[in-house]
């Protein structure tokens, strides 16, 4: 069956611009087409032939079905750039190949005529080896060529270097080029060991060891200076160091932490290299001795390179007496020499550098002394006869340079001359007069509001910096500086006598070399201690007035009286008065014995009271709860946040403040109610007018806001304020049975009254408080930090077991600041200090506690309550008994100490009998006023004398427990010398003695212990117990920039290994 087919035409195509097709017949030769298929090149031939045509059969598709075009997206400018961009890479892609196949060429062609190269030196006999010896050799002067073709493309002879220990590259050859780079690193590294031991950076010999010595030490300088000299070196440590992990995390503290410990094995390594390399290794040593290391670990640390060995840094000093040689006329001269030579171990040398600068000091006669006794025992390690363990009572001392004074204004003639002339003390002299009243309310109402802000919560922080600028200042308040302190050699001097003080005066002057000084006869000498040692030191100058003259009638003396001991008896008669009866439950519960046993504390006697520290705990504790209740009380709140939202500004706390003064602190508010119920007809049943409990709890409120002021009087260095305390603690003492020290008041006020000049009284005011930090609220009193200092040289650096002796402690004593600055220092730096800082108690809980009972018990409100016989008694107002005992009669001790200052007084117009310095010394009429030498400088000027000291610069401390000593006795002990043998003088006998005299033999008063650190810290209200030794002390400009790192445990590698 034949079938059809369909004929198939195709029209010529019309190109643009062509005219229509006109009626010609059609082109029988095919028409061009743009198809080249050849099923349309067989439909085309059929047609133009005008047969039919067959098409073949078609193909099977490749693919499931025709793939649509896209959909033309975007508008015409879209498509155009897509078209560019198209074009562009296509482009690209074609030059790319171009290049490509470019250097393919050029590198065929380089591989062509390098190996045409060689083929022509193998057929020449010749090696690639020796070309490259040829090139490289300098004596064939091919530098041109060796720079044009390796070293000027960067990086070339490294690749080359690769090669060469590629593990393509044979084995023999890899080891050869890896021996000739251990070899080179080996030798580079040995030359940077001779550059860093010639620059003599860590070396020893021929440095004095002094205080700049320790105290200019930082592991990141020598880090650092290591570093430049001794690249290669370390580097290779540093890899050595750091692993790919290291690498990945790269925590600062880490990277910190590493430093070190390659400074660390680069020092040890330095020392084995030359043993002139000793810097840190004596450092070292220093810091283990003062961190109270035993000799067999600072010998273990010897042994690694760590530390010099304990024999080097405590051997005693030795001569270097060498014969050089046998020739007699030779031996005379070198043996003289040699036995100058003395070779000093480390300790030794430090200590006797500071006691040169001391001494620096000194010679300027701008000076104070303050000292005190150290008791420890020495113990034998086997005892027998002969040799036991012992008590042992001796003395240190401690000297600081005066701020603020000139020897114009300390010349004996004036300070003799104001003594003579001096009016009796008068009580006027000690009552506040009213500018005084007011100051001193104004001091107590800030106290209050302190207490307030400090622990009424964080609600209370928004009045804060208010307060701050509401903070009474006096005209004598003392400049903020920083004092150097300079402690002496300790020595074996019980001063437990009148003589033995005497004997601690002539021990400092003597090791200070002052005596044959210019200025040594004319001008005034301060001594400051406890009151103990300044009464014994004032009887010295009683018993030989009119006897002795000079140096050994003690005229020559301004004593300045220890303020932390005034602080000691003021707590004692504090715990006395208001303790109470204990074990009474809740019929006494404003007393201190009821909060002591609220608190569920140690129960206390008064017979045997704590130390110090936990008294003064209790009182503040109490005193701050107490604040805080009554503000509620005057608020009318129930809470301390409802007190602190409802009070908008400052003067509304302030008024608070006042009304709680007021209220609850009024100590005529309490004579009144005593007053009107002494006075008082009660009937049956009736309630008494006040309330005993009530008049107790405002005399407590009373006296413990004093006692509070004369802490933050001091730290805040307010001589003024002190000054008014110090008047109401003559009157308290008395009235709370601390005669002696009561005493001690009656003299400090007359002296700052009447007796010393006006001059003397401003020295003495502004340096009866140190700061050896130079921080604001830092200042402590001479006595503490003397205390300070003797607990740190008994309890750390005392030598161990049967080694003690009082010559290894007079050495290591003067070395106490510097060690404990150095022990301070690197453990701030590289590691984490246990003991010195801490957080402050929290007394949060015990406040609220306290508070809770007095709310619970009104305390302060009066409800008529008396004490049944055995549950209590009214306490006293000791101010009132104070003035009371002052003012009484005609015979009272004030009456008897005029009396003995006027005897005193005659005594003193008579022509001694033995005058020391016979000789007239005129005092020049100005002392110029010129700079410290450093403390590393070791050069005294002979014109010293003249010289005045400039703005002390910091120094480093320590806390101390030293019990008080018995009281002075007028006894057969000194009889003996004719200083002390008062009978036997000009009649002056024990008949004749005032009861100011006779107080001095009464039975020692009891005083609170200073048993632990804590006992003598110099914050005891801050963050840091040991504040003394802060970091920029001795100006250490660069102490904050120190690397530093966390401890091993916050280490996220650490934790993660």
């Amino acid at each position: 069956m034949s079938t059809s087919l369909p004929i198939i035409t195709t029209p010529t195509r019309r190109r643009r611009g062509d005219s229509l097709p006109g009626s010609s017949p059609i082109d029988s030769s095919p028409a061009r087409s743009v198809f080249s298929s050849p099923e349309r090149v067989a439909a085309t031939r059929a047609l133009a032939n005008s047969v039919p045509y067959v098409p073949s059969p078609l193909p099977p598709l490749s693919s499931d079905g025709i793939n649509p075009s896209s959909p033309i997206i975007g508008t015409k400018e879209e498509r155009l750039a897509t078209s560019y961009r198209k074009r562009h890479r296509k482009r690209a892609n074609t030059v790319a190949a171009q290049r490509v196949q470019s250097q393919e060429e050029a590198e065929e062609n380089k591989t062509a005529v390098f190996d045409e190269i060689l083929q022509k030196l193998r057929d020449k006999g010749l090696t690639f080896g020796q070309l490259m010896l040829y090139v490289f050799d300098p004596s064939n002067k091919q530098g041109t060529t060796r720079w044009d073709s390796f070293f000027k493309e960067g990086g070339l002879a490294a690749r080359i270097l690769n090669f060469w220990v590629s593990n393509k590259n044979s084995a023999t050859a890899r080891e050869e080029v890896g021996t000739w780079a251990e070899d080179y690193v080996a030798a580079r590294i040995h030359s940077e060991a001779q550059s860093v031991t010639a620059s003599k950076m860590l070396q020893t010999a021929g440095v004095r060891v002094d205080n700049d010595y320790v105290t200019s030490f930082s592991m990141v300088k020598v880090g650092e200076s290591i570093a430049s000299l001794a690249r290669i070196t370390t580097r290779m440590l540093h890899t050595f160091a750091t692993s790919a992990r290291n690498l990945k995390t790269n925590l600062p503290q880490r990277v910190a932490k590493r430093f070190t410990v390659v400074t660390s094995a680069a020092l040890a390594l330095l020392g084995e290299y030359s043993h002139k390399n000793n810097y840190s290794r004596r450092i070292m040593g220093l810091y283990l001795y003062a961190t109270g290391a035993q000799r067999q670990t600072i010998t273990v640390m010897g042994h690694l390179g760590i530390s010099e060995s304990y024999q080097n840094l405590t051997h005693k000093p030795r001569t270097n007496a060498r014969r050089r040689t046998r020739r007699v006329s030779v031996v005379l001269a070198s043996e003289i020499q040699d036995l100058l030579i003395i070779k000093l171990s480390t300790l030794h040398e430090l200590s006797s550098s500071m006691r040169g600068f001391a001494r620096v000091i000194a010679s300027t006669g701008l000076f104070a002394a303050a000292y005190d006794n150290i008791n420890m025992v020495f113990r034998a390690a086997e005892q027998i006869i002969g040799r036991t363990d012992s008590q042992e009572n001796g003395t240190c001392a401690t000297i600081f340079a005066l701020w603020k004074a000139s020897l114009e204004d300390m010349k004996i003639s004036d300070l003799n001359a104001a003594f003579d002339k001096a009016p009796p003390l008068s009580l006027k002299d000690i009552l506040l007069t009213a500018p005084e009243l007011e100051v001193m309310d104004k001091c107590l109402r800030h106290c209050i509001l302190r207490i307030i802000i400090e622990h009424g919560g964080d609600k209370f922080e928004k009045f804060r910096t208010a307060l701050g600028a509401a903070l009474p200042v006096t005209p004598d308040k003392i400049e903020l500086h920083q004092t150097v302190l300079h402690p002496t050699p300790a020595w074996n001097i019980d001063q437990s006598t009148i003589i033995a003080n005497a004997e601690v005066a002539d021990a400092i002057y003597d090791e200070l070399k002052v005596k044959g000084l210019a200025h040594w006869k004319w001008a005034i000498k301060i001594l400051a201690g406890d009151q103990l040692s300044i009464a014994r030191l004032r009887s010295l100058v009683n018993i030989r007035a009119g006897h002795e003259g000079g140096y050994s009638g003690f005229g020559w003396g301004v004593w300045m009286p220890g303020l932390f001991h005034g602080k000691i008896a003021d707590m004692h008669g504090f715990f006395v008065t208001h303790w109470g009866v204990p074990n009474r439950g809740t019929r006494n519960p404003g007393s201190l014995s009821f909060h002591n046993t609220h608190l569920h504390r140690a129960p206390i006697l008064l017979s045997s009271l704590p130390p110090f520290r936990v008294c003064r705990d209790l009182v503040f504790t109490s005193l701050y709860s107490r604040v805080l209740h009554c503000l509620l009380l005057v608020s009318g709140k129930s809470t301390l946040d409802e007190c602190a939202a409802s009070i908008e500004t400052y003067a509304q706390l302030e008024g608070l403040a006042a009304s709680i003064q007021a209220k609850f602190a009024n100590a005529e508010l309490v004579s009144e109610l005593r007053w009107q119920r002494s006075t008082a007809q009660t009937a049956e049943g009736e309630s008494p007018p006040g309330d005993q409990i009530f008049e107790n709890s405002c005399l407590f409120l009373r006296d413990a806001l004093i006692s509070r002021e004369f802490t933050d009087s001091i730290k805040a260095g307010d001589s003024g304020r002190i000054v008014l305390v110090l008047k109401l603690l003559a009157l308290s003492f008395r009235g709370n049975g601390r005669s002696k020290y009561a005493y001690e008041m009656l003299h400090l006020i007359h002296n700052l009254t009447h007796v010393w000049p006006k001059p003397i009284c401003a020295i003495v005011l502004n340096n009866w408080l140190v700061n050896p930090t130079g921080n604001p609220f830092s200042w402590v009193e001479v006595d503490l930090m003397q205390e300070h200092m003797n607990f740190w040289i008994k309890t750390i650096y005392q030598a161990h077991g049967s080694a003690a002796s009082w010559e290894w402690l007079g050495m290591v004593a003067p070395c106490v600041t510097a060690l404990r600055h150095l022990s301070t220092s690197i453990t701030q730096i590289l590691g984490s200090d246990q003991g010195t800082k801490h957080e402050p108690a929290d007394l949060s809980t015990d406040i609220k506690l306290l508070m809770k009972s007095l709310a619970e018990h009104d305390v302060y409100k009066m409800k008529g309550r008396v004490f049944a016989e055995g549950d209590g008694s009214p306490t006293p107002d000791v101010i009132a008994a104070g003035v009371e005992q002052l003012a009484d009669s005609s015979s009272n001790p004030l009456v008897e100490y005029n009396a003995a200052f006027q005897k005193l007084q005659a005594r003193l117009r008579l022509r001694p009998l033995v005058d020391d310095w016979s000789e007239s010394v005129a005092a020049p009429t100005t002392a110029a006023a010129g700079p410290v030498p450093s403390a590393g400088s070791g050069e005294v000027s002979s014109n010293l004398s003249q010289r005045t000291v400039a703005a002390p610069v910091d120094v480093e401390l320590s806390p101390v427990d030293t019990p008080e000593p018995a009281e002075i006795e007028f006894e057969g002990s000194d009889a003996g010398n004719s200083d002390v043998d008062g009978a036997s003088v000009d009649g002056y006998g024990e008949e004749e003695l005032t009861a100011f005299e006779r107080t001095m033999d009464e039975v020692d008063e009891p005083t609170l212990t200073r048993d632990t650190a804590a006992d003598v810290a110099l914050d005891m209200d801050g963050h840091d117990d040991n504040f003394l030794f802060s970091s920029n002390i001795y100006n250490d400009e660069d102490a904050d920039s120190d690397y530093y790192y966390v401890d091993d445990v916050n280490d996220p590698d650490y934790a993660e290994d």
